[in-house]
């Protein structure tokens, strides 16, 4: 019996009997058409294998989970687009269910609970939609511009355990999924709204701006670009340079402008705060307002590299604000967001959504910034670069390697210009770290270095919210909470969008005895910046005061979630072996506190309590629950 370790595709027809009903030689043709046109090719461009049919459905195997993926969003866009012409009743639209899993091999069969799986995923998958599995979302990640959506754990008949499942959002996906000329991409232009419609019952992204005939001519359209004059087409685009367009109002209510206006005016606002950035101002940008654009010739008018777009969707209860970020000289789509929000309270709707972009886009730019330094200054590259490079890596993963990695480079950043503000706080927040990760037993000497870069720092900017946020963090690591919250609120009146002030404070109240007040003020920060690459010490942040209220069950959830957020983190399974024990699950705690104390090696319960962050005599009651919990595990004392 042959097994292995495959991933595997199942879909099938929503609704098949229905349109089998409707007209049922028309649908046996078309489909049959699609398989021909489309989907036999994807399947064989992306190194899959059809298994077999099944009647209104498929089964089909990959090698890889993310070829897998990009074959399934590229079929979705693809077949939505394909059956536009026809009336919404009669359009064949796929489920897709995907899983990674070990499966039995049978005269070319695969056979399992891989398969069951997969097939439970397509049920639960939208019409026009994917649903995948933890595997299958731990393995694609970032490597695809697609969005996950947890829908928590479903149970699957003949399966002993639930299975975690994943809606794949895939609006911003513009892979060409067609086997016709390259030309014919044109059709993500003007059916972009149904596209997403059929997909994710929402509104999409706009590769043109102007709502055309259903067939537009392929070649672009560029606006008149008014005062521009003088503007030098040589010249270079600095970095971090962008323009925020007008947001598109797909509302129908003229009477709705205002909000997708004031969405634009404040992420102008917003992004300009971003060290180092160069952002077209609001007066300049509104002359593109409601004119078809290319981008590259915005790009050259402008003399930027980045144009981010976007639309606004209001309904009775609901607001959808999507975004992209477009490299201005290549036309490439870089990122993008979907933002839904109710609309109970505008005015803190709209801040939260222009923080959430706004601090998406702050870790983006930085990385994408230092993958272009690298690519274009490899051998020469300025004290920017480096700086660049150094917090493209403390945002990648919260590890000890990549902590030291940053260091090096912040610190060559400083031999080259030792006024780049952002190398001071970058080299200031490593040697933080080290302390609040306890990565030295020895404190003092990098918390002195710390504080010398900080001032360094806030003496050249004395209104960068972002050096006033790093030195709450001191303070926190320096066991000064009271002084750590007072910064942190220096950095939210000086940018009321900034998350990390937000977390802070809600920590450093739980240092000082106060774990109730932690997970408000700390929600608010994963409201601002809900994917930041420092969630996982916020989740952790809640799971620790949870634990300090005695709510055990829910800190399970969220330690968990932290691990979600961030596998690799190892303070996460200390927590976790923790939660387990209060929850009377001590024979699962075991696995993770050995996982824990096998990635800090020479970690005692003398050693964690000599580097608590806190001395506080309410905060060390609420711990020594914890220490019990590690000491009943075997942590040494």
């Amino acid at each position: 019996m042959e097994r292995k370790l495959v991933t595997i595709v199942c879909a099938d027809v929503a609704g098949y009997s229905r349109l089998i009903g409707l007209d049922e030689e028309g649908t046996i043709a078309r489909l049959k058409a699609s398989r021909r046109a489309l989907i036999d090719p994807a399947i064989a461009r992306h190194g899959g294998r059809l298994v077999k049919t099944m009647g209104d459905g498929l089964l089909v195997e990959f090698a890889s989970p993310v070829e897998a993926v990009r074959c399934a969003a590229e079929l979705q866009l693809a077949m939505a687009s394909r059956e536009t012409s026809f009336p919404e009743e009669h359009r064949i639209r796929f489920r897709i269910g995907i899983n990674l899993g070990d499966v039995v091999i049978e005269d070319g069969d695969v056979l399992g609970d891989g398969v069951n799986i997969a097939a439970r995923l397509q049920a639960l998958a939208d019409v026009g939609g994917i649903c995948v599995s933890r595997s299958i979302r731990d393995q694609v990640r970032d490597r695809l511009p697609v969005e996950f959506e947890d829908l928590g754990e479903q149970s699957v008949r003949n399966i002993a355990r639930p299975v975690r499942c994943y809606r794949v959002h895939f609006d911003a996906y513009t892979a060409n999924a067609s086997s016709e000329a390259p030309d014919r991409r044109r059709w993500l232009v003007p059916v972009a709204a149904a596209v997403a419609l059929v997909v994710l019952g929402g509104t999409g992204f706009f590769l043109a701006r102007n709502q055309g005939p259903s067939k537009p001519s392929t070649t672009p359209v560029a606006a008149a670009a008014p005062n521009t004059v003088g503007a030098d087409p040589s010249r270079t685009a600095s970095r971090l340079s962008l323009v925020v367009l007008p947001f598109d109002n797909l509302s129908g209510d003229p009477d709705q402008e205002y909000f997708a206006d004031g969405l634009t005016e404040d992420l102008t606002a917003d992004l300009s705060r971003i060290d180092g950035s160069f952002v077209i101002a609001r007066n300049t940008a509104f002359t593109y307002k409601n004119k078809p654009v290319d981008i590259r010739q915005i790009g050259r008018d402008l003399s930027v590299r980045y144009v981010l777009e976007g639309s606004v969707r209001r309904s009775s209860s609901l607001v959808r604000v999507n975004a992209q970020l477009i490299d201005a000289e290549t036309g490439a789509h870089l990122w993008a967001e979907r933002f839904d929000r109710p609309r109970a309270d505008l005015i803190e709707m709209q801040n939260e959504i222009t923080a959430g972009i706004a601090s998406a886009l702050r870790v983006k730019l930085i990385d994408i910034e230092s993958r272009r330094g690298q690519r274009e200054r490899p051998v020469n590259p300025d004290s920017t670069d480096l700086a660049m490079r150094g917090w493209a890596l403390i945002y990648a993963s919260q590890t000890r390697d990549n902590n030291a990695a940053a260091r090096r480079l912040f610190e060559e950043a400083l031999k080259v210009d030792p006024h780049v503000v952002i190398a001071l706080t970058g080299l200031g927040f490593t040697h933080i770290r080290d302390v609040l990760n306890r990565w030295t037993d020895a404190p003092a000497d990098p918390l002195q270095k710390a504080d010398e870069l900080i001032a360094q720092a806030i003496v050249l900017k004395p209104d960068d919210a972002a050096a006033h946020q790093y030195k709450a963090l001191l303070r926190r690591a320096q066991r000064r909470s009271a002084e750590a919250i007072a910064a942190a609120e220096r950095a939210v009146s000086l940018n009321r969008n900034l998350a990390v002030p937000y977390t802070e404070m809600g920590w450093n109240y739980a240092l000082l005895g106060q774990p109730e007040k932690t997970e408000g003020y700390v929600r608010q920060g994963i409201r601002l910046s809900p994917r930041d690459p420092f969630l996982v010490y916020w989740l952790l942040y809640i799971g620790g005061a949870q634990l300090h209220l005695g709510q055990d069950e829910a800190a399970v959830e969220t330690i968990q979630q932290a691990i979600d957020a961030d596998p690799g983190f190892p303070s996460s399974y200390g927590w976790l072996a923790a939660a387990y024990v209060f929850t009377g699950r001590e024979a699962e705690a075991r696995e993770p506190m050995v996982r824990w104390l096998r990635a800090v090696p020479g970690m005692t319960l003398t050693r964690y309590k000599a580097l608590e962050q806190s001395d506080h005599p309410a905060y060390v009651a609420q711990r020594s629950r914890i220490y019990a919990a590690w000491r009943k595990l075997g942590m040494p004392e």
